[in-house]
């Protein structure tokens, strides 16, 4: 039970670092809503 559980834990770890790198290089999702909002103004 405990080494599934670090293992479900070790997958969204790497997955929020996966989306966090995504973000940070300008390829993101919160990166394009904010381009798409300053266009919009």
């Amino acid at each position: 039970m405990n080494n599934f559980f670090s293992d479900k834990v070790k997958k969204i770890l790497l997955i929020i670092l996966i989306v966090l790198a995504i973000e940070l290089s300008g390829h993101g999702i919160l990166a394009s809503l904010m381009r798409f909002l300053n266009s919009i103004n």
